[in-house]
């Protein structure tokens, strides 16, 4: 994920998950795309599965590109 792309994760995690401090989730984000180690925090679970989700409805859109 480039950092275009984690500042668009950022904002769609604040608008539809909230559940951390921005700047926080940016910083999460960016070590954890570099495969740091993340040790677990009381925003792990729902900042790694806001990316799970947004990793599959990244992929789903591409492939629905590729079909049209």
């Amino acid at each position: 994920m480039n950092e275009k792309e984690q500042a668009a994760f950022v904002q769609a995690y604040m608008h539809n998950v909230g559940d951390a401090p921005s700047d926080y989730v940016a910083q999460f984000v960016a070590r954890y795309e570099s495969g740091e180690d993340m040790p677990y925090c009381e925003h792990y679970t729902s900042i790694v599965d806001a990316l799970g989700m947004w990793r599959y409805a990244t992929r789903y859109q591409m492939e629905a590109l590729k079909n049209d």
